[in-house]
């Protein structure tokens, strides 16, 4: 059991560090040994858990399943929900290194992330769907006709704005967005109650602690026991 877990933790630490690492110079400007030195494992320690940088970089974007299932914040207003999370995607944040390179990685060539942004499209349609039936949505609305307008806006953002140079202007024009977009949706009443800054809490990472077992880099340079395979 705890070798299963020091393998968990290590695979998550390598995550962290080629998300991090795609996040700053894209999938074609990174290399292994840049996110091997970033999450601080051994060559043998990656290796055990990807096979290639592409494979880092197909787990990196499973990260985007989880984002999408996130839980919505409590409350009455539901439109909220649908605030907080395109605003999760919008800007990511610095604590999600995962998420933030996924995000870089879905405006790369070479990989294929329409599943993606259909799973996104009906994500927020239900989202819309939600509250239209809350009476929160002006009567002309279409929610699935929206969410592709908000679904395409989101695309374009990390087309022509990625990285994290770009995360704090991100936060600006995703706060525009929502004052241009919402008089247009949204009964008037509503929308005083929203908060455009909101995004759902993050989760507790398991590479934010570093006392945790794992096949990492010691100080004199050596390594600890290797991993064994996670739930073999």
């Amino acid at each position: 059991m705890v070798k299963q877990e020091r393998a968990l933790a290590t695979r998550q630490r390598v995550l962290c560090g080629a998300g991090a690492v795609f996040a700053e110079r894209g999938y074609h400007g990174s290399s292994v040994s840049e996110i091997m030195a970033r999450a601080g494992v051994t060559k043998g320690a990656l290796y055990f858990h990807f096979a290639s940088k592409e494979a880092m970089a197909r787990a990196v974007l499973d990260r985007l399943q989880d984002t999408d299932t996130a839980a919505a914040p409590d409350g009455p207003v539901r439109l909220q929900a649908l605030i907080a999370l395109v605003n999760r995607y919008a800007a990511p944040p610095l604590t999600d290194p995962v998420l933030r390179g996924a995000l870089r990685l879905v405006g790369e060539p070479g990989f294929e992330t329409g599943a993606w942004h259909e799973r996104l499209h009906l994500t927020i349609t239900g989202q819309l769907t939600d509250a239209a039936h809350a009476g929160e949505l002006l009567s002309h609305v279409d929610p699935a006709e929206t969410a592709e307008l908000i679904t395409t806006m989101l695309a374009g953002l990390h087309r022509y704005a990625p990285g994290p140079a770009a995360r704090d202007g991100a936060i600006e024009r995703i706060a525009s967005l929502w004052r241009h977009l919402l008089p247009s949706i949204a009964i008037p009443a509503v929308i005083p109650a929203l908060d455009l800054a909101q995004r759902p809490p993050e989760p507790a990472d398991p590479a934010d602690h570093p006392d945790e077992p794992g096949d990492v880099l010691t100080p004199s340079g050596s390594a600890e026991p290797a991993d064994t395979p996670a739930g073999r």
